[in-house]
């Protein structure tokens, strides 16, 4: 059992671009026309029901060994930074215009007391807060196409069968209303890109390797249904034609992860990934599709090792991303496919002692964006 079993990855797919929260989750250690007068007085009269053109932008986190984590939003190429204030695990809507964090952790001292997750209104502004450190901690895993829900992880603070009072719970931020969608240990969770808000997730009932199977439903719980049966179904990421998954294969010491295919309805259409897996590591986790679906970016996990991967969903090549032959964390894949932004220099190490860069998927070098900074999220 490692650390990452108390995190949940981070895949979610928006309309500009896709990025996630780290760490990505392990289960061995989320439309002119001239108006006549009086036609035009009328429609000036009327509300602007226009939904706002997303701002291109990028979040991040800095913190050293004697500091408390900050969050700063920033534009896409990294300058203008603000801070928003304390939080880990940023994750950018996308939108542009919140930022969803994670608040276990970001006080100081021994106690931890007072909200689990906050929502940072990216021009500035009082943070929206939700859920009560005192039961639960909370991760932000995915954003809904149209930024208004927030899928989110909340981890039941007991030290026995954790799964019990943990769950996926999605945030209406218009309304406010936290609902709980499903009770036991998440596995990642993704939201629809066709902005119906539907939504998959990776459910189970116990963190000591019990089955676990894909669902879908509702952002407000709606019509949840199972979609795959095997128990051995993890950390999807909904595209714009199929949902890729993890498919553990259970081995003495740690599983084996590959990428699959599977559609909406859970019918398995092909296996992505053919990359071998030691004993101590599990394999690649899926983390965002390109707008297409051709291109996805997937991190290789196991015991002391995070590296992110290129892979080429038609193929089924996939490639580790490197800078200076060391391996890097990845954090979101353009719309377009042919950028990646990475984490440099920031796996076990504090925030600050890391880089937030861009990268070739083709490969190249790459370009920093942020020089002291890591857990990186961007819209596009």
């Amino acid at each position: 059992m490692t650390s990452a079993l108390a995190l949940a990855l981070i895949a979610f797919s928006t309309g500009t671009a896709v990025s996630l929260a780290r760490p990505a989750l392990s289960r061995a250690r989320d439309a002119a026309a001239v108006l006549a007068p009086s036609r035009a007085r009328d429609a000036a009269a009327a509300p602007d029901l226009t939904p706002a053109a997303p701002l291109s932008r990028l979040t991040y986190l800095t913190e050293t060994a004697t500091s408390t984590p900050k969050v700063w939003i920033a534009s896409r190429s990294g300058g203008e930074g603000k801070l928003l204030g304390p939080g880990q695990q940023p994750l950018l809507a996308p939108d542009g215009r919140s930022v969803a964090v994670s608040l276990f952790g970001a006080s100081p001292g021994v106690s931890e007391h007072g909200p689990s997750l906050g929502v940072y209104p990216a021009e500035g502004g009082p943070i929206a807060n939700y859920l009560d450190l005192e039961t639960a901690t909370a991760t932000p895993l995915a954003w809904s196409p149209d930024s208004r829900y927030l899928a989110i992880y909340r981890q039941s603070n007991e030290t026995v069968d954790i799964a019990a009072g943990s769950g996926l719970d999605v945030i209406d931020t218009q309304t406010g209303a936290v609902t709980s969608i499903a009770e036991g240990a998440i596995y990642g969770a993704s939201f629809a890109r066709d902005g119906s808000d539907r939504l998959v997730f990776a459910l189970t009932h116990s963190l000591s390797g019990a089955a676990a199977n894909l669902y879908v439903s509702e952002a407000d719980g709606a019509d949840l249904h199972r979609i795959t049966s095997d128990g051995r179904s993890l950390n999807p990421v909904w595209g714009p034609s199929y949902i890729a998954y993890d498919r553990e294969r259970l081995r003495h010491e740690a599983p084996e992860y590959q990428i699959w295919l599977a559609s909406s309805s859970g019918a398995r259409v092909r296996r992505v990934t053919h990359v071998p897996a030691g004993p101590l590591v599990e394999g690649l986790v899926p983390l965002a599709f390109s707008a297409d679906g051709n291109r996805l970016l997937a991190e290789f996990e196991g015991q002391d090792t995070s590296n992110a991967y290129a892979v080429n969903v038609a193929s089924g090549r996939a490639r580790s991303v490197n800078v200076h032959g060391r391996s890097v964390q990845g954090a979101g894949i353009s719309s377009d496919g042919g950028t990646l932004l990475i984490d440099e220099d920031a796996f076990e190490q504090a925030p600050s002692n890391g880089r937030v860069a861009t990268i070739p998927f083709a490969g190249g070098p790459s370009k920093v964006l942020v020089a002291h900074g890591s857990q990186a999220s961007w819209n596009g």
